[in-house]
């Protein structure tokens, strides 16, 4: 990776809860460890969380299992509607390319469960969402089917966790799927033109 890329990459940190000033220290210090590792929140981990938000952990835990499946199922729904995208010429080719979308999908939808978990649906950060508008006009990365992908994690996330989480906390799920649905839109209406990869 060369230096520009090294530095887009760690300014492409989208998620933000650590800096809000409304969540204990202790909450904050655990999401910053953990995005900063940029792995799934521990079970020990998620029930302290909860244990101040009240969302249900073990639920929560049950569908973080899950998202491995949510996001193949995702890919497999994306790539039905445009078969192109991993085709030689596609945006998503070759494989490496597309493995790394999949992989932002799976990082968007952990990030998601954070908020979740912390009970806070408007989860982004400002200078991080730029980071990776940035980021991903410099790689061409197609953020219209990336908008895409997120709406279909959108939707079998929501259709999974509802089944047995409550009312209150399938919301949170909602609301926090569509912060990140709409941080995507925003982010493919803000592309340059010139530089937005067709698909």
């Amino acid at each position: 990776m060369d230096e520009t890329l090294r530095e887009l990459t760690a300014k492409a940190r989208i998620f933000g809860l650590m800096h809000d000033q409304s969540l204990p220290p202790s909450i904050r210090a655990i999401l910053q460890q953990a995005d900063g590792e940029a792995r799934a929140l521990r079970d020990d981990e998620l029930g302290t969380i909860c244990s101040v938000s009240t969302v249900n952990a073990e639920h929560l835990q049950r569908l973080q299992s899950r998202t491995p499946l949510i996001v193949t199922s995702a890919k497999s729904q994306l790539l039905r509607e445009d078969p192109g995208l991993v085709l030689p010429g596609g945006a998503l080719y070759p494989g490496a390319r597309a493995e790394a979308c999949w992989r932002d999908c799976w990082h968007f939808l952990r990030v998601t469960i954070y908020a979740v978990a912390a009970g806070r649906p408007i989860f982004t950060h400002p200078p991080g969402v730029e980071g990776l508008r940035d980021l991903y006009r410099e790689l061409g990365v197609p953020v219209n089917s990336m908008a895409q992908a997120i709406g279909f994690l959108k939707t079998d996330a929501l259709s999974h966790y509802s089944t047995y989480a409550s009312p209150n906390d399938a919301s949170l799920l909602g609301e926090a799927l569509l912060h990140l649905e709409q941080m995507m839109q925003q982010l493919n209406q803000r592309s340059s033109p010139a530089t937005e990869v067709n698909v």
